[in-house]
């Protein structure tokens, strides 16, 4: 066994990943050891850095499922911090793409759960879009008279930190489970705007761990920075409020740990997760109601 191979017990304890959740990788993303000796799997130097990186990455809240495919100059440029002022009213931002949602929309009016910050006609003008147009996007919802694999797995790479939300008019059931089992909520047309803004803004569908959580309105450097002009202002709710989304958030970082494995409590740690960020979106709406009333009406 070359020098530059470790046991899978050891790189689970340098990059703080559980032996269970390396597993788990490699079997629903296909992260493979680099050798194996009888059921002991070695990981080279290479991808011992590499799963470290994954790991950081998504300790800043990016899903296993938007880094599995990058490259290493990819990941690498994912992990530079980005700078991003305070926003506390800051709710999902969506892109629509096809005819029928942005006829919707009109119909619809505003929404205050989401913001539409990009709208296309066909998945052509999204994929021949400018980066930056599409960099900020929380969410795309695709119109998609019949569902399209080929035409789906593009935008999906193209955007591969956007929550990914399927409009069909026709499919087959195999199809639409493929969708599914894969994390991507589902909806048949025609839909009503309130039920698309609505999933949008919260867990919908039965996806996969990866997109059963609902997307954090803040980050933890913005709640450290909330709490700290609350204090300065003498204002006792903000930082309540703060604590406990704080407490939310941890919880729902152990139960994310716990769901990795194939034990039997793996489910009701899942539910758990999606429950409890989902009453951590409800907190932060609070929160942004507190902080800049009429953000985050209901």
């Amino acid at each position: 066994m070359a020098d530059d191979l470790y046991r899978i017990g050891t790189v689970a304890k340098l990059t703080g990943l559980s032996v269970e959740c390396l597993r788990a990788w490699e079997r629903r993303h296909g992260i493979a050891p680099a050798e194996r000796s009888g059921r002991t799997r070695y990981y080279s130097h290479a991808q011992l850095a590499r799963l470290t990186k994954m790991k950081q990455l998504i300790d800043a809240g990016h899903p296993i499922s938007s880094l599995a495919e990058l490259s290493d100059a990819q990941l690498d440029a994912r992990a530079q911090p980005v700078a991003r002022p305070v926003a506390p009213h800051r709710v999902p931002q969506v892109g629509l793409v096809g005819t029928a949602l942005l006829l919707l929309e009109q119909q619809g009016g505003d929404s205050d759960r989401v913001e539409i910050a990009q709208r296309w006609v066909t998945i052509a003008d999204l994929l021949d879009a400018r980066e930056r147009e599409r960099a900020q996007l929380d969410v795309i919802v695709l119109s998609m008279p019949s569902v399209n694999f080929e035409d789906f797995e593009r935008v999906r790479r193209a955007l591969p930190d956007a929550r990914l939300i399927v409009v069909y008019q026709f499919g087959s059931r195999t199809a639409l489970d493929t969708l599914r089992e894969g994390g991507i909520a589902t909806y048949a047309w025609p839909i009503a705007w309130e039920t698309l803004t609505h999933a949008c803004a919260t867990p919908t569908g039965t996806p996969l761990r990866a997109g059963r959580t609902a997307p954090r309105r803040y980050t933890d450097h913005e709640l450290v920075a909330l709490a700290a002009e609350a204090r300065r202002q003498r204002r006792d709710a903000p930082p309540q409020l703060i604590g406990l989304i704080t407490e939310l958030n941890a919880f729902a970082e152990f139960a994310a740990q716990q769901s990795v494995g194939d034990s039997a409590e793996a489910d009701s740690y899942e539910r758990a997760q999606a429950d409890v960020t989902y009453a951590r979106a409800q907190l932060e709406r609070a929160l942004a109601a507190i902080l800049e009333p009429g953000s985050a009406r209901h």
